[in-house]
């Protein structure tokens, strides 16, 4: 049996159920789908990345959530409005915003 070690957190079961991320952003890649395992501390863990703040630390997940700057592209933004079809989601028209 293996002990928890000195100054572990228990009752941490990993991840929980799946569930989806919507990037909604001028940056973000346009119909991409990333594939790495990401939680919702992967948002924290980007916020820290992106301002360079460190990881919370006292065994955080931050510091082994996925990471999700490859979700975005901030050389290329995209801001233009988009309508879509609130029953099926489809597009309906697109305005560029140049």
């Amino acid at each position: 049996m293996r002990h928890p070690r000195a100054g572990a957190f228990l009752g941490r079961c990993g991840y929980g159920p799946r569930l989806p991320l919507l990037v909604i952003s001028p940056y973000a890649k346009v119909n991409f789908v990333d594939h790495v395992t990401s939680d919702q501390s992967s948002i924290l863990r980007f916020i820290e990345d992106n301002f360079k703040l460190g990881r919370i630390g006292n065994q955080s997940f931050d510091a082994i959530a996925g990471p999700l700057d490859t979700m975005f592209d901030f050389r290329r933004p995209h801001f233009g409005r988009l309508f879509l079809d609130s029953q099926t989601g489809q597009v309906v028209a697109a305005e560029d915003g140049e």
